[in-house]
């Protein structure tokens, strides 16, 4: 491992290394995590935080679909599905409403008890915990989740193991070889307490397809059009001058579907990695 960074705004501080051969990023020691998401983390009152996706969920809806609209052309519903880190359950119990049978999984046990209360089928526990049986998914979702996880190639392999032939799984986190994180470097605000792994395209395709999935489709930037994300935004705008952040947007996810090959311009990806026959 060779050292990258200390990313010094957290208290504490926390260092950055790479693999020398894959170019894996990682917290050089990594935290105690089981602690991290309690109610505070949901709620916003620790310096590290989760935004509600409940207080601003007719808006978080316009992705939602999207991303579900994205996902019907894999894999229909009705289908089997889970979204892993599921939090308050938005994506899972919005895919229940567009016909697939739809299950949650958190570590949170704050979390889980609130996807419950909403009606959604969800565990408490790692993907590591073997909570469902081989072949029980059509789908699964890990949206900004694996950059969390303490042991994503066991993650992986379980996952592997719980996807059925010709399932899905849908990945979305940062590339670290995109460019932008690549010039912000130490201030790339990916570089969080709670991420203790950082991705390239390459590596995690790498790491998908070692564990059965052959075929890996790389969306840059995110895998539906801008005007989900426009649509979104409009649910934290308190006053007229906030549409004008629609033009950065705009702009971002332009410049975000500027990829070849390993180039790529922002560090926003999504990858849909499909389970193989055998």
């Amino acid at each position: 491992m060779i050292y990258r960074y200390t990313i010094k705004r957290f208290r504490p501080e926390f260092d950055i290394v790479r693999c020398s051969r894959c170019g894996l990023e990682r917290q050089s020691v990594l935290p105690q995590i089981d602690q991290m998401y309690d109610e505070d983390y949901y709620s916003g009152k620790s310096e590290y935080s989760y935004k509600d996706e409940r207080k601003n969920e007719k808006y978080e809806a316009y992705v939602w679909r999207a991303r579900l609209k994205r996902i019907a052309e894999f894999v229909p519903a009705p289908a089997d599905f889970l979204d892993v880190g599921c939090a308050y359950g938005g994506l899972a119990l919005e895919a229940r409403a567009s016909g697939y049978s739809a299950k949650g999984l958190d570590i949170s046990k704050h979390a889980v008890a609130e996807a419950r209360k909403r009606g959604l089928d969800a565990k408490q526990g790692r993907i590591t915990d073997h909570l469902f049986p081989r072949g029980s998914f059509d789908v699964v979702t890990m949206i900004e989740v694996i950059e969390h996880l303490e042991d994503p190639v066991s993650a992986i392999e379980s996952l592997s193991q719980i996807i059925r032939p010709n399932g899905l799984l849908v990945v979305q986190t940062a590339n670290f070889a995109g460019q932008q994180a690549v010039k912000e470097k130490d201030s790339y605000h990916y570089y969080l307490p709670g991420h203790l792994f950082y991705f390239s395209r390459n590596n995690l395709t790498e790491l998908l397809r070692r564990h059965g999935f052959s075929r890996v489709v790389f969306f840059p930037g995110v895998e539906f059009g801008l005007l989900p994300k426009i649509l979104k935004s409009r649910g934290s705008f308190q006053k007229p001058s906030d549409y004008l952040k629609w033009i950065r947007m705009s702009s971002y996810h332009a410049m975000s579907k500027i990829a070849l090959g390993d180039f790529a311009m922002t560090s926003a990806m999504v990858l849909y990695a499909i389970k193989d026959k055998t």
